[in-house]
């Protein structure tokens, strides 16, 4: 917060962009109110898109303030728990030993970590990259399990250090030094907290052993929203461009991506709060693919944008899938999903 005070020039430029500075005001105004109880509370209407950061001249991080901000109020004992209740259980039964699963074979020391929203929505897809992987690395094992992603953006500290210690210990004790990523989300939080592994998503490893295809006459156009959590990483939105383009489609880039792209609502379950978020963020997304069928790399994201238009994910190209009229997933398909997974006999 003191160097948000100290730095931020109410310049403006993250405040155009964003739905919260809007209703807000600058980081520097937020600064300002210090830490009282109102203002750390108004901090769980921001995404932690990182929006802010990215377009910030003086090179500031509003979205830290605002995640420290966070913190802090869950340390106080002033968040409403109640009204994430859906994420917590959600995470609560995702980590539980019902739907978790390690298959770590013998000498593996390379796992495939789909996250929750892919293995929920596309069980089918999970089991072809884990094919694929298995067969560029023989070795390779699965985990299926939770980041701790929910309580980590809610605040909740001592619950994610728990939740998170628990699986990164369990990794570094079956030998696992490398870890394969389909979620954004999941990316980010093993990137900062993995302490000793090696992350670094299953597309980018797709995309260097993929040998691109000529595109279709004519050539099917599609546009890329790349998550917020990836945000800054070039490497993975690369490679979901070069795996787009295998499949024979032709991309035409949303004004708003790479570092700019726009959170698609789910971001620190803002909806918890402020209900009507992921509708409202959506349609702006729909309004800037103008019609053209919208590809993300994140299945929450794809999931929330299809609401708005059509939208899907890399890996329903990569097996081919063309139709993109189908509803997202209900919840109990989702935990259905999720334990064919669970029980599925892999290797």
């Amino acid at each position: 917060m003191a160097d948000v005070a100290a730095g931020c020039t109410s310049c403006g430029e993250c405040v155009r962009p964003c739905s919260f500075l809007q209703q807000q005001g600058t980081p520097l105004s937020i600064a300002q109110q210090g830490t009282t109880d109102r203002n750390l509370l108004a901090a769980y209407g921001c995404s932690l898109c990182g929006l802010c950061d990215a377009v910030c001249p003086e090179s500031l991080s509003p979205s830290g303030m605002l995640r420290a901000m966070r913190n802090e109020a869950a340390d106080r004992g002033l968040v409403n728990l109640k009204a994430y209740t859906p994420w917590l259980n959600y995470e609560k039964m995702g980590a539980s030993p019902f739907f978790r699963r390690d298959l770590i074979p013998t000498g593996c020391t390379t796992v495939f970590f789909p996250g929750c929203s892919l293995p929920g929505t596309r069980p089918d897809a999970v089991l072809e990259l884990f094919k694929r992987l298995r067969l560029m690395e023989p070795a390779a094992g699965l985990v299926l399990d939770c980041c701790g992603k929910i309580s980590h953006d809610l605040g909740l500290t001592d619950h994610f250090t728990a939740l998170f210690g628990r699986l990164s210990k369990r990794l570094r004790h079956k030998g696992i030094t490398c870890i394969l990523t389909a979620c954004p989300g999941c990316s980010k939080i093993l990137r900062n907290y993995g302490e000793g592994f090696d992350v670094t998503s299953i597309y980018e490893v797709l995309a260097a052993c993929t040998v691109p295809t000529p595109p279709a006459s004519p050539c099917a156009v599609v546009t890329i929203h790349d998550p917020c959590p990836a945000r800054f990483d070039p490497a993975q939105q690369t490679a979901v461009r070069q795996l787009v383009q295998s499949c024979g489609y032709r991309i035409e880039e949303l004004p708003s991506h790479g570092t700019t792209t726009r959170c698609c609502g789910q971001g620190g379950i803002v909806e918890g709060c402020v209900p009507g978020t992921i509708k409202q963020e959506t349609r702006l997304i729909a309004a800037e693919a103008a019609g053209r069928l919208v590809i993300s790399s994140c299945a929450s994201c794809s999931d929330s944008i299809t609401t708005a238009t059509a939208a899907g994910h890399v890996v329903d190209l990569l097996i081919n899938k063309t139709d993109f009229s189908a509803k997202p997933v209900s919840s109990a398909r989702r935990w259905l999903n999720r334990l064919k997974l669970r029980f599925a006999r892999l290797l």
